[in-house]
């Protein structure tokens, strides 16, 4: 037991068999919240948010206990500064108080913005036999599929104009982080280095600092991040038979 969450090191390879197959499940799994979106929103809603609240809550203790517990915490990459992990808590938050018009509107861009490039482009040490490829399976895939739950089964929202304070936001947090890596010479948010996986696949990363690329997709992902969530409107202004 100790092993699953300390880590057996063997990398997810990109592209490879694995992480095409948990690829393709998340897709499926998207499609499927859409497609049944009816039907799902006959769930009980305080028992769906609580329920997705409690696995995201769960995950990031049983991560943070266990690393600590087993002596393996590291403060150079363990410290909830990815923009993941602080989309993960702020999501909790939001299903915990039905935040649905508010808050949600900016951080729905930031489950995207933060999953989406590492679960096409993933940085694991360790495959399915760890514990570590779950945290991020349930921390990036799932967060998402929750996220996507909300848009299209929960009725939350948001706007095109939210773009804007996601990404002030977005960058006044990146701002922040930097001077924390400069300061104790880290790297969250890879905004010192890319994963070497993504400088073999894509030589030319090389050619500007990693903050731009990081910023470029960022950028490019919140803009899609607008289409299920023009979507999920369209679908809400349909008149729907009984």
């Amino acid at each position: 037991m100790a092993d699953f969450f300390r880590g057996i090191p063997d990398r997810l390879e990109i592209f490879g068999g694995l992480h095409i197959g948990i690829s393709a499940v998340f897709l499926v799994a998207a499609a499927a919240i859409f497609a049944f979106r009816e039907k799902l929103a006959r769930l009980d809603r305080r028992a769906a948010r609580f329920t997705m609240a409690g696995v995201l809550a769960g995950n990031m203790l049983l991560h943070y206990i266990s690393r600590i517990a087993l002596g393996i915490w590291r403060f150079e990459e363990d410290l909830p500064l990815h923009i993941c992990f602080v989309t993960n808590f702020l999501l909790i938050f939001i299903l915990l108080t039905d935040n649905r018009n508010g808050l949600f509107g900016v951080v729905y861009y930031f489950t995207l913005i933060g999953p989406l490039p590492a679960m096409i482009w993933p940085d694991l040490s360790y495959s399915w036999q760890s514990y570590t490829f779950w945290q991020f399976v349930i921390s990036h895939h799932v967060m998402l599929l929750f996220s996507f739950f909300c848009l299209f089964v929960l009725g939350y929202e948001t706007r095109l104009k939210s773009i804007i304070p996601a990404f002030l936001c977005g960058n006044l947090y990146i701002g922040t982080v930097w001077i924390f890596n400069a300061v104790f010479d880290t790297n969250y948010i890879m905004m010192s280095e890319l994963p070497d996986q993504l400088y073999e696949l894509y030589p030319f990363l090389d050619a500007m600092p990693p903050l731009v690329w990081l910023e470029l997709v960022g950028i490019a992902v919140m803009l899609a991040a607008y289409l299920p969530a023009l979507a999920a409107k369209k679908c809400r202004s349909i008149p729907q038979n009984d």
